[in-house]
Formats: structure tokens, sequence, C-alpha cells
């Protein structure tokens, strides 16, 4: 219990890290390339981290790790190109983000489904942000703006969002086993052997 329960406050964690890193590209678009880089590249690896961990976590539900075994082997594989080689993946950095965030929506809007036939009040909030991180990791992939402010602005924005998605995700959907009354208690009590008429 206590494993999944430091899981999803990781998680929880590189939510928010991914929600103020949107939030930075966003308000200060004109940060060197390098920077952005090796920030995305960082939270990009322990985002994968916890995503792997939670995949092996005894989540009650199964649902907001179902997927994260592929998806947190890529996103480590992505982080370790933005760090280590930033100049070979700069280039189509919106592309390479707008993929990532189009799937990573796509399996959330997945998790969404599941989360309503197991009965959960908020399962219509994670389709509703998967679906507008799905319209913006799109929106990347047909690079709109001719702008390089623009671009980084509309990664911050569509950052926030995947951000916001997790963590809507995590908050609404991963269940942490309570101990049983055997395992918390013992009871003790006196009993009389009832004689045989």
């Amino acid at each position: 219990m206590r494993w999944i329960r430091s899981i999803k406050v990781s998680f929880i964690a590189v939510s928010v890290v991914l929600i103020a890193l949107g939030l930075w590209l966003l308000i200060c678009p004109g940060v060197s390339s390098a920077a952005i880089c090796v920030a995305l590249g960082a939270v990009s690896v322990l985002y994968g981290t916890i995503k792997l961990l939670g995949y092996f976590s005894n989540d009650l539900y199964r649902l907001a790790f179902q997927f994260d075994l592929a998806v947190g082997i890529l996103s480590i594989i992505l982080g370790m190109l933005l760090i280590l080689r930033p100049d070979a993946v700069l280039s189509f950095l919106p592309t390479v983000i707008g993929v990532f965030i189009l799937v990573d929506s796509i399996l959330r809007f997945q998790t969404s489904i599941d989360a309503r036939h197991f009965g959960m009040d908020k399962w219509w909030a994670i389709l509703l942000i998967s679906c507008v991180g799905a319209a913006l990791g799109v929106l990347l992939l047909f690079r709109p703006f001719e702008s390089a402010l623009a671009m980084i602005r509309l990664i911050g924005l569509t950052l926030m969002i995947d951000g916001t998605e997790n963590l809507m995700t995590c908050l609404y959907t991963v269940k942490v086993p309570r101990r049983s009354c055997a395992d918390r208690t013992v009871v003790e009590a006196d009993f009389t052997e009832a004689a045989d008429d």
C-alpha cells in the first residue's frame, strides 16, 4: 500500500512539474533551445520512470497505468535523446511532442471509457481533457505557426494540458487498496464451549 501511495504522490508531483514547465514555455518562449531540450529531457525521463513504476504497482483498478509500459520506455528514450543529442531532435521537436501527446491522449481516452465502466463519476472529465490534448497534439503535427516563439508557446500549452490530463487521471482512478480489518487489529474474545445435551 505504501508503494502505490508513493507512486501516486510521485505521479502527481511529475504532473505538476509538467504543468509548470508548460507554463514556463508559454510565458517565456524566448529561452534558449538548449535549455528547452534539457528541461524537457529531464522531465521526460522522470515522467517515464514514474510510469514504469506505476505499471508494476498494485493499483486497485489498474486504470491509470495500464498502458504505461510502452509509454514509459518511449518517454525515457525521448528524454535521453533530448539531453544527449538536442541538436538532432530540435528540428523536429514539435512533431515528436505532437505524436507523443496524441498517443498519450488517445490512451487516456481509453482510460476514461474504462473508468465509466467501473462507475467512476469523473470519467467525463478525463474524456474531455484527453480530447483537448489530442487536438493540440494534432495541431503540433501540422505546425500552424511560422514563428518559432508561437510554436514554443503552443508546445507549452500542450504540455500544460498533458500534465493536467495525467493529474486528473491519477487523482480520479488510482486507488490505494485498504488494509483489511484482520491486518489492522486482532480481536480477542473469551468463549465457553457449550455442553452437549
